[in-house]
């Protein structure tokens, strides 16, 4: 089912939309905003490659589109766990640039929430780099909690 939403508040008010990304043009169409957070997907081919792959492990990617130009991406999973029960893993949250500020991370964080309950999910959960203090203070923002750490051994 194609999740969407749409907003116009007025007859020269943008379009906004938000819709899971299904074919090859939505996954190109994503690839500039979210190289603003993913820095070292430096070839739009590859990256493709990859969002295909992960979508066959249960990957999806919400695309927020002003009068349908990509300007906001949630990559997501559900998964189940003994320790956590049902719950929505945000991967990637990123709003481009030039569309900061304009309340469009809130859309695409509720929208998100929106699917985690829709999915029976408990909660919905976001790891963030130590760096990213505006995306924390966003998090914060929008109710969400530090939990736990989360600790990584290098294998390379």
């Amino acid at each position: 089912m194609d999740q969407r939403i749409a907003e116009q508040n007025a007859a020269d008010q943008p379009i906004i939309e938000i819709t899971l990304a299904k074919t090859d043009a939505d996954i190109a169409d994503s690839y500039a905003v979210v190289k603003e957070l993913r820095t070292h997907m430096t070839d739009p081919d590859a990256y493709a490659a990859q969002i295909r792959r992960q979508m066959e492990d249960g990957y999806n990617m919400a695309l927020l589109r002003i009068d349908g130009e990509v300007a906001g991406c949630g990559g997501f999973r559900v998964h189940e766990t003994l320790s956590r029960g049902r719950y929505m893993y945000v991967e990637d949250l990123v709003t481009s640039p030039k569309h900061r500020s304009f309340g469009l991370g809130d859309k695409l964080f509720d929208w998100l929430a929106g699917q985690a309950r829709e999915k029976g999910c408990a909660q919905m959960e976001i790891i963030s780099g130590v760096q990213r203090g505006d995306a924390h203070r966003f998090y914060h923002r929008k109710r969400m909690t530090v939990k736990a750490f989360q600790l990584v051994l290098p294998l390379t």
